[in-house]
């Protein structure tokens, strides 16, 4: 028998900014945006967003809500603090 389980990563990945930058721009790019069209929609500058994206600043959290609303995601699916396993 499966069960789909989660597993939390370590505390020390929890916030990689690399990986969430990555996530958020291949969300932004598979809903045809620009930076600067989801700079706007977060009310900051295109260069903060933009600095989430290349992984140099950390995303509030005021943002991760705005942006899995947007996306119809949860801020875990944003930030990647799951990982998905069959036991």
């Amino acid at each position: 028998m499966t069960t789909l389980a989660m597993k939390m990563m370590d505390n020390t990945d929890l916030l990689d900014k690399k990986r969430i930058g990555k996530r958020l721009q291949a969300l932004r790019k598979s809903k045809g945006l620009k930076q600067r069209e989801v700079a706007e929609m977060l009310k900051i500058t295109t260069s903060t967003y933009g600095g989430y994206e290349c992984g140099a600043a950390l995303i509030t959290l005021e943002s991760a809500i705005r942006l899995a609303r947007h996306y119809g995601c949860s801020i875990e699916h944003i930030i990647g603090t799951y990982q998905y396993y069959d036991i």
